[in-house]
């Protein structure tokens, strides 16, 4: 019975959710591909909702928390440190420039930041562990492995870029 609430409150609000979604992604596949992560996130929960009421805003919320995770998830590509990064080894003669960027940044790395900040960096950039994996591994929710990483590449950028002026 709680699916069927769920399933027809998503259905009923699916027009008004994507239009929500594409107003954040601007991009209709990610719009799309974020209502079905919620959907598919609300589907676990199903059990748990009693109301059409309660689904209607688990269903806007879920969808607007996805987009949001979406954005975060692309916005790290386009970071400014990676352009002025570009700069820096373009500058130089290749191989060797290269080298030492990453062996400068090691050194932030290893000098800079805790053995957590270290491993949640190691573990997402490094290796590609999804944050669901990292958070599971190191006993911290997902949001926080998020927090983590952030707060490590920061560290990491800010004494960089301070170090090159």
């Amino acid at each position: 019975m709680n699916h069927d609430i769920l399933t027809s409150t998503f259905l009923r609000l699916r027009s008004r959710l994507l239009a929500s979604a594409r107003g954040l992604l601007a991009n209709d596949g990610a719009a799309d591909d974020a209502l079905q992560e919620a959907f598919y996130k609300l589907w676990a929960r199903r059990e748990s909702i009693v109301s059409r009421s309660q689904a209607e805003g688990l269903s806007v919320v879920a969808v607007r928390n996805t987009c949001i995770d979406a954005l975060r998830r692309n916005s790290h590509l386009a970071e400014q440190p990676l352009d002025q990064t570009a700069e820096c080894i373009e500058d130089s003669d290749g191989k060797d420039a290269r080298s030492e960027l990453y062996d400068a940044v090691k050194r932030i790395i290893d000098s800079r930041l805790s053995e957590r900040e270290r491993m949640v960096l190691t573990m997402r950039d490094s290796q590609g562990i999804a944050f669901a994996d990292i958070a599971d591994e190191l006993g911290i929710t997902e949001a926080n492995a998020r927090m983590i990483l952030s707060r490590a590449r920061k560290c990491v950028r800010e004494t960089y870029l301070s170090s090159i002026k």
